[in-house]
């Protein structure tokens, strides 16, 4: 099989840093191409080619793509508004499939949440349900959509919620079975296991991925 090159946004987010490494040393990939905002700590890793950007002029990228990952994600509070949180979470990750459809990639793998619903009153599951639509309808072959539940791993900021009810699963999480076990934490480096998982096999279609769905792909 030939080798191939995949794009990566979100590289030094909590799933990122668990991906970037993966696609690194996949034998799939002989090129690794991170967008991002800022210079970044694998700029000078073997096969990655890093490119800071505008995300809202994405460039032309310079070789067939193979798979695109979006792995973006703030909250209200660090963004600082309603409007700033959907631009990365919505906004970003719909553009960025758009742009894998024009440029003929063949699978993209974005992350959305559990419960994400574009008619939701929450704005969070509302905003993960708008990006999914707009996702679904960009028009790449292979579009897989993961919906984790509460992320269990590393980040650079602290959520007390997040560590709270990170707490409260690791005590009831063994019981939660049958429809109630997606709602179980889910560690990072599995959903980015997943999400290699995922591009590898690049079945066409659209496919929601739900968070027990990641705990298998990502074993």
């Amino acid at each position: 099989m030939s080798k191939r090159t995949a794009v990566i946004v979100g590289a030094t987010g909590a799933i990122g840093r668990r991906l970037t490494p993966l696609l690194i040393a996949s034998p799939r990939f002989d090129k690794v191409i991170i967008l991002h905002h800022r210079p970044t700590q694998y700029a000078k890793l073997a096969k990655v080619e890093e490119r800071v950007i505008d995300f809202t002029n994405i460039p032309a990228p310079d070789a067939d793509l193979d798979a695109v990952f979006c792995c973006v994600g703030t909250t209200q509070n660090r963004a600082g508004s309603i409007e700033a949180f959907q631009k990365v979470d919505r906004d970003i990750p719909i553009a960025l499939a758009r742009w894998a459809a024009a440029h003929r990639a063949v699978t993209f793998v974005g992350i959305s949440s559990v419960d994400a619903n574009a008619a939701a009153r929450s704005v969070y599951l509302k905003t993960k349900g708008q990006m999914e639509s707009g996702v679904a309808g960009a028009g790449v072959s292979a579009t897989y959509i993961l919906r984790p539940s509460l992320l269990d791993g590393e980040r650079d900021e602290f959520r007390l919620a997040e560590r709270v009810g990170n707490l409260a699963l690791s005590i009831v999480g063994p019981l939660m079975v049958g429809p109630i076990r997606k709602y179980r934490a889910v560690r990072t480096e599995t959903v980015a296991r997943a999400m290699l998982t995922c591009a590898e096999r690049g079945a066409p279609g659209v496919h929601i991925v739900e968070s027990d769905a990641i705990q298998e792909l990502g074993a």
